[in-house]
């Protein structure tokens, strides 16, 4: 039983892994190849001084909600702050809502988890 929640536990790291590798690759190929955008409007600001602050801005007639780190939210200035667009994903985002952190801690997350699985399947293969 501890080697199949250890072999789905790393199953759904690598998923989670991929996909932050995934993702970031998208929007940095976005950032690189596009303009951010400048015609939208800031309804709302959630600030949080623990958590991501949130901006709710409306850009082509729809609402989205983007995640904004902290230092650029408070004190607010939209010109510090660019968003961009995903026309496949009809999302828009901030250019550092991503970063390579994220891939760092997804990495560490898989190689640690996998160490734990080689040696639970080490310990049951010298049991066995």
């Amino acid at each position: 039983m501890e080697l199949i929640v250890g072999i789905l536990l790393n199953i759904g790291i690598l998923v989670f892994f991929v996909y932050v590798w995934l993702t970031y690759n998208h929007r940095q190929t976005i950032i690189n190849s596009e303009k951010h955008i400048q015609n939208y409007s800031v309804l709302k600001i959630n600030y949080h001084a623990k958590n991501a602050s949130k901006i709710l801005i409306e850009f082509n007639g729809k609402q989205y909600l983007v995640g904004v780190p902290r230092n650029k939210c408070k004190p607010f200035d939209p010109q510090k702050i660019k968003f961009y667009y995903d026309r496949e994903k009809d999302d828009v985002f901030e250019a550092s809502e991503l970063g390579v952190r994220h891939i760092v801690l997804g990495g560490v997350l898989y190689l640690f988890f996998s160490i734990l699985l080689f040696a639970a399947i080490r310990k049951r293969l010298s049991s066995s």
